[in-house]
């Protein structure tokens, strides 16, 4: 279920005043952009303090601490791991004076003590005649980039020796986002800000096939009526959203095409917002001291929370996960709070989040708008008063009227629509107020008599209905079989969907893609013994099929993600059917798959033995440091799931 915890300490800020002002604290803390839900360790490079780590577990604790001048502040902070050591790279300001620092360190095993904060194996740094934006470290290629506000990429090695330059040809930079794909291909886009409310967009992909690695442009828009200084930006999953006043526009890659707009009704332009991805179509928005957690696909508000003790939140980096029913939906952020009063002081706070699985289930009775009241408030019996507005619908009237339009499914679905008010053609949660069981299902009977070849837009909506009426789920799955998109929709959205028929459809259809959601349905709706039992009341079940289909490779990311749940419903279907009546080609497909997966392990166990005795040699030498620190690497369980048959 989204819920967002209350947030802990991981460190108190220094006693500077800029550090402690909310309009500007957020620009003077850096950091790396490493953040996972399973790392446990944070690194931040604060203005006028120091670059530091910290570790999280078991209690919040600094581990290493790289102090800087009071007067420096840290325009941009990256690291990342790089054979046996980690790599910090930072950009200072110093007056109008501009520095990039690039420092080699070990790799922290375990915390050390707080007297002993390691040891710095090489440092370099380099002067810079322009104002840094972004640093990004890329530690496999041994490579920095660094973007200047005069629009120069440049790409240094870990001496900050010069290797690459690119001038994008615009200036004054604003925003800079690094992203990788499913290949490991890096990438960049670049705003930078031009007169008259234009700005210049540039998608560049750093070619890490060449030695040392150059910088490619890929495409180049100039986006009109775009004030970037009063955004709020960031990417996910191949989409850029954008936040300014109270609305969230979405752009998709490669050429930033406008896609949608999204309002977000209770958001107070005057609030000081800060906007960070969280999961696949979800955000976290902090709005003074109140978090919401966003579903933006289904405009909905998973889960908020009020931090009274605070005047304001403000994120500084996000743990991004897929978020869907099979991954792990527990994550973390990290943020600045500062607290009320004269003398205000500030500090660094990690919240954990359970974003959810991202399913409609999730956003169901919580839209974006504002809810308004129906229920009449108490006043006083010595006063008059008018009961306040509600929403109330002749629903016998409609009725009549859609019956009337039968005939014609345009004025049928214009009667439906306006009638009752609907804007969307799915469910929202500004049509709760449509509720009256009868009349629904007097309109579904009346669709499903008087429309076979083609369904009104009703229909669809309808499906997403939680109040769907449970009378006519039975075979409908079989009535809009002729109908993909609404066969698709009923599998997913519509309510009561029995068990025999969702399996009929299971193990009968020939789509992978409704395969899948027939089986995440029937997964999600079912207990297993339900499941099972009701597998044994069927008679001559084809299963070979649907066997194919969980055995078969490939490489949809759905079907990926959701691999185990599959192997789950398998286990179940073979223990209900059992190996008898699967034939010879099935089953000797699950004995070389069986097989297979073994041999993966088996490989993978050696691989590792290997690894582990090379790491062993590798630490004994002269140059160990301090022998209480453990340079053991955490080791990855392995185990092997046996299907019961």
């Amino acid at each position: 279920m989204p819920t967002i915890s209350q947030p802990f300490r991981l460190a108190s800020l220094p006693k500077i005043s800029s550090l402690n002002n909310y309009a500007s604290q957020a620009n003077l803390l850096q950091v790396a952009d490493t953040l996972a839900p399973s790392a446990n360790y944070i690194n931040v490079g604060i203005s006028g303090s120091a670059i530091s780590q910290y570790i999280t577990n078991p209690t919040p604790k600094l581990v290493y601490n790289l102090p800087i001048p009071s007067t420096n502040i840290v325009k941009a902070f990256d690291q990342a791991d790089s054979g046996n050591n980690e790599v910090l790279c930072y950009a200072l300001q110093a007056n109008k004076t501009f520095s990039l620092h690039c420092l080699e360190k070990p790799i922290c095993k375990a915390p050390v003590a707080d007297s002993n904060f390691g040891d710095t194996f090489a440092s370099n740094k380099l002067s810079l005649a322009e104002e840094p934006i972004s640093v990004k470290v890329l530690g496999v290629q041994k490579c920095i980039v660094l973007v200047l506000r005069s629009g120069l990429v440049q790409l240094y090695d870990f001496s900050l020796t010069l290797q690459h330059s690119f001038d994008i040809s615009y200036k004054d930079v604003q925003f800079v986002q690094h992203f990788t794909n499913e290949s490991g291909q890096s990438f960049v886009f670049i705003l930078s800000d031009i007169k008259g409310g234009k700005v210049s967009f540039k998608l560049l992909e750093i070619d890490q096939v060449q030695s040392p690695p150059v910088v490619k442009e890929l495409s180049s828009v100039i986006l009109e009526d775009f004030p970037i200084k009063d955004s709020q930006i960031f990417y996910q999953f191949g989409k850029i959203y954008r936040l300014h006043n109270s609305k969230i526009d979405v752009y998709t890659l490669p050429y930033f095409q406008h896609s949608h707009t999204i309002s977000l009704p209770f958001l107070s332009p005057k609030s000081e917002t800060s906007f960070k991805p969280i999961s696949q179509n979800r955000a976290l928005l902090t709005a003074d001291n109140k978090l919401y957690l966003l579903d933006l696909l289904h405009q909905a508000v998973l889960s908020s929370r009020e931090l009274t003790h605070i005047k304001t939140f403000q994120l500084l980096c996000t743990a991004v996960v897929p978020g869907n029913l099979t991954a792990n939906n527990e994550t973390l952020a990290i943020g600045v709070s500062t607290k009320h009063g004269s003398n205000p002081t500030s500090a660094l706070d990690i919240v954990n989040i359970d974003v959810g699985t991202g399913t409609l289930k999730d956003s169901m009775g919580r839209g974006f708008s504002v809810p308004v009241s129906t229920h009449n408030h108490l006043q006083s019996v010595l006063e008059d008063y008018s009961a306040p507005e509600t929403k109330e619908f002749n629903y016998d009237q409609i009725l009549k009227e859609l019956k009337k339009a039968k005939g014609s499914i345009q004025k049928f679905d214009t009667l439906f629509f306006q009638k009752l008010k609907i804007k969307r053609e799915h469910y929202t949660d500004s049509d709760r107020f449509i509720n009256d069981r009868e009349f629904l299902q007097d309109v579904t009977a009346l669709i499903f008599q008087n429309f076979e070849s083609d369904y009104p837009k009703a229909l669809p909506y309808l499906l997403t209905h939680p109040l769907f009426p449970k009378p006519q789920t039975q075979d409908i799955l079989l009535k809009l079989k002729a109908h993909p998109r609404l066969f698709k929709q009923a599998i997913v959205t519509c309510p009561n969907l029995s068990l025999d028929e969702l399996l009929q459809e299971l193990f009968t259809v020939m789509n992978d893609e409704l395969c899948l959601d027939l089986s995440l349905r029937i997964l999600q709706d079912f207990t297993k013994d339900t499941i099972k039992d009701a597998i044994k009341r069927k008679s001559k079940l084809e299963v070979n099929n649907f066997v194919n289909f969980v055995m078969n490779d490939s490489i949809d990311e759905d079907r990926i993600k959701n691999k185990p749940r599959l192997f789950q419903l398998l286990s179940l279907v073979l223990d209900s059917v059992g190996l008898l009546s699967l034939t010879d080609d099935t089953l000797a497909k699950i004995c070389d798959y069986i097989n297979l997966q073994l041999h993966t392990v088996k490989q993978n166990v050696e691989l590792f033995n290997l690894l582990e005795d090379t790491s062993s040699r590798s630490t004994v030498g002269p140059n160990q440091n301090d022998a209480s620190i453990t340079n053991e690497t955490s080791i990855p369980l392995y185990s092997v799931e046996k299907l019961e048959l």
